[in-house]
Parts: structure tokens; sequence; C-alpha cells
């Protein structure tokens, strides 16, 4: 498997099983990745970030064996591929082939789905603190206009 595609089916599997989980955890009584918000905590490594409606960014950890092989022949072409431990294959491709096998680490950035009802709960609460803020503002501006 191309490297690329490991790391597009790994990433949309984990959305997809997110997703997936959303409906049977919540009947269970719990919350699959609720949305909240929070501060990225410098203990926790894998908590990247926070956006909008309480949709949390984490860091996807990579270590993946690679391994790059060369082929000098009628069908030539290098790629990038996910090392294996075992390869099958028939061809009628002449090739003198030669490859290397790295070890590669990365992260990157994924925002989860979200459970919508604790999005929805999350956006009203805020929405609340918000209309709160702003009276008490005006308040305050009542207050020192008078005084003038």
């Amino acid at each position: 498997m191309e490297l690329k595609d490991f790391v597009r089916e790994t990433l949309t599997q984990i959305a997809q099983g997110i997703q997936e989980s959303l409906e049977p955890v919540r009947e269970a009584g719990g919350y699959s990745n609720p949305a909240i918000r929070t501060q990225p905590k410098t203990t926790d490594s894998s908590h990247f970030a926070s956006m909008g409606a309480g949709r949390n960014v984490f860091l996807v950890d990579f270590d993946v064996a690679v391994s790059v092989s060369e082929e000098a022949g009628s069908n030539a072409e290098a790629k990038l591929k996910v090392a294996s431990f075992l390869s099958l294959g028939a061809g009628g491709d002449s090739s003198k082939q030669s490859s290397a096998t790295n070890r590669i680490s990365f992260k990157v950035p994924l925002a989860l789905p979200v459970d919508p009802i604790t999005e929805e709960e999350l956006k009203t609460r805020e929405a609340e603190a918000a209309k709160k803020s702003r009276e008490r503002l005006q308040r305050v501006g009542r207050r020192t206009s008078s005084w003038t």
C-alpha cells in the first residue's frame, strides 16, 4: 500500500469510526467526542487546538516503516510504500529492483466529528453567556453615562 493511501485510509477510518459510534454510545448513556471548549494542555500532546462549535483538533501520530523501491525495466517507477512483511505478486514485467526500508514519523492535525446534541448544547450555553455579557455591558454603560 502506498503511504498516501495508508494515511488517507487511516484518517478516514478514524473519522468514520467516531461518526458511527455517536448514536450507539449516546444510547448507552455516554457521548463520543462531545463538543467542548478547552485549551490545549501542555501535558497532553495529542490535543492540538480548538475550532468553533467545540470541535477539538487532535494530532494523529504516524510512525511508519516505509520502503522505497526503484525499478529499472519496462515499467520503471519509484514509489514510497508502507513496508509489509509479506509481499506476493506475479507479473510479466522484467525489471531490476533495489529497495530500502526506512522509518518515518509525522503528525497530522485532525478535527473529529462531534456529537450533534452536545454541539447544540454548547452553542446554546455560549449564546446565553454572550447575551448575559452584553446585558452587563449595557448596564455598566448606563451607569457611567449617568455620572457625566
